[in-house]
């Protein structure tokens, strides 16, 4: 009798091994090529990402790494960027802008020439500015960073590239605290077990168990929290380095492209990114302004169900960073940048 019972036993489990199996093998082959947020998310975590010993910065990518993510090649530079290869020591007559920023600058869901940071460089370079051989704008971009990763990355490695400009692409979720990165032998390789968290969490999601994207987004800004206050204290920290660095700084807010054309959900919290660098005298470029009304909020997203960026909101985007520049190069008599 138990040894039926433990071939029985056997038998099922060997059976729901197969299954695993079959099924692991299906989501490799169904998610090969995919733009499904949850699942490309994922893919750039295990693929393209890996710790690093900093608390304050938690993940970089992995230099010279590569994958197809959300329809698009996602190479990374020996720099550990998604980006051109750039040297650290700036050219002569050369003048460097630095992007920081998460998946938003990096370019989620976009070829690599559809970026704000490489539509800004031809752009710029397409005025003839004197005293300026060309423009360099350089993607720092990396997906999931939030205020301290990003600040953290300029005191770390960002400001060995001497830029002139720094502009920090500032997002609605950047009041997060910063992810730890977990490493997990079956969660970094296995689809099957992939799948199952992100639909799982989609279906807490839907029933209520989480709030919804305005209730969290709102959230991060209680003042009491350790992630904002965290948040405030960064954006004071890189006034701070690049003032000492004789580099200028703007912080760029982009909005969340859910609802920009009325009745926008989180002016209150741009409002108080302002606040924070009033006393800083850093200045704010508020992206919405240029984003709204050019079209239901979905034609700037990368997918329907993804509201990322696409190459059109990044023109838009590229174009209020240029105007900007132009207005605020104060290179007089043609002399060449710093």
């Amino acid at each position: 009798m138990n040894r039926n019972r433990l071939a029985t036993l056997a038998l099922i489990v060997f059976s729901l091994l197969i299954m695993a199996l079959l099924l692991e093998g299906a989501l490799r082959v169904a998610f090969y090529h995919s733009k499904d947020f949850s699942m490309e998310m994922w893919k750039y975590a295990t693929q393209l990402k890996r710790p690093v010993d900093n608390p304050k910065l938690s993940f970089a990518h992995k230099p010279n790494g590569h994958a197809f993510l959300m329809g698009s090649e996602m190479q990374i530079n020996s720099q550990g960027l998604r980006d051109y290869e750039y040297p650290l020591a700036k050219p002569s007559g050369v003048y460097r802008i630095l992007l920081l920023g998460d998946s938003t600058t990096l370019g989620w869901g976009d070829p690599l020439q559809d970026t704000a940071a490489k539509i800004l460089e031809r752009k710029l370079n397409a005025e003839h500015v004197p005293g300026i051989e060309r423009f360099e704008a350089i993607n720092a971009g990396v997906g999931n960073y939030d205020t301290v990763q990003e600040v953290t990355y300029y005191e770390t490695r960002g400001r060995a590239f001497h830029p002139d400009l720094v502009i920090l692409v500032y997002f609605i979720n950047d009041p997060e605290p910063v992810p730890v990165e977990k490493i997990g032998f079956l969660i970094d390789r296995s689809y099957l077990i992939a799948f199952l968290t992100n639909r799982f969490d989609g279906v807490l999601r839907r029933l209520g168990t989480r709030p919804d994207w305005k209730t969290y987004y709102s959230s991060l800004y209680n003042d009491d929290l350790p992630g904002f206050q965290a948040c405030k204290a960064a954006l004071k920290d890189l006034a701070a380095a690049t003032r000492n660095d004789n580099t200028k700084l703007v912080v760029a807010i982009l909005p969340e492209l859910h609802q920009i054309n009325n009745d926008y959900p989180f002016t209150a919290a741009h409002q108080k990114i302002k606040d924070v660098l009033a006393p800083e005298h850093v200045p704010v470029l508020d992206l919405i302004d240029g984003l709204r009304n050019h079209g239901p909020e979905i034609t700037l997203w990368v997918t329907p169900l993804d509201d990322h960026p696409n190459g059109k909101a990044n023109t838009l985007i590229a174009d209020q960073m240029q105007d900007w520049i132009l207005k605020n190069l104060n290179i007089a008599d043609g002399a060449p940048p710093k």
